[in-house]
Formats: structure tokens, C-alpha cells, sequence
């Protein structure tokens, strides 16, 4: 859950039985960002080839981290408009 703001970050993907008959290409692992009030998807962050396993803010609420199965790590900063955004 974001520090600053009222989200939260997931992290998503395909169904765990299609994981091994997709190409690594064409998959859709991504953190999506979901108001936590209102429940609305408010946006995602493509980056991983395989499931994300671990996702956290930054105590400063300015980025976060993901971690996957495909072996990376990823710090992702956000955007100013970010801080913007109205639901």
C-alpha cells in the first residue's frame, strides 16, 4: 500500500496454467495499481517475464520495487503526474 496515497500495487499476470505455453514475449506479467477507497484500476507497469513474486513502495512513496521468477529485480520510479491522478 502506497504511503502517500490511498493504492495499492499487485501484481498480476496469466493464468499459473498457461505460464508454461505462452512465449516469454507474449506474456503479461505486470503490477497493477488499484485505488484501495474506490477499487478501480488506476493504472500498470509491464516489465517481467515470469511472475511477480515480490512487490513494495518505496518509504517515500515515490517508487517501488518488483521482483519476478524470471530472475530480476526492478525499481520503477514514478511519474509526476502519478501524484495527479483523479478518480
Amino acid at each position: 500500500m502506497s504511503p502517500l496515497l490511498d493504492h495499492v500495487v499487485l501484481g498480476g499476470g496469466q493464468d499459473a496454467s498457461s505460464v508454461t505455453t505462452t512465449d516469454h514475449r507474449a506474456g503479461k506479467f505486470e503490477a497493477k495499481f488499484y485505488d484501495k477507497i474506490l477499487q478501480e484500476e488506476i493504472g500498470g507497469v509491464k516489465g517481467h517475464f515470469g511472475p511477480i513474486n515480490a512487490l513494495a513502495f518505496n518509504p517515500d512513496g515515490k517508487s517501488f520495487s518488483s521482483g519476478g521468477e524470471d530472475g530480476y529485480v526492478r525499481l520503477h520510479h514514478f511519474d509526476p503526474d502519478y501524484f495527479n491522478i483523479k478518480i
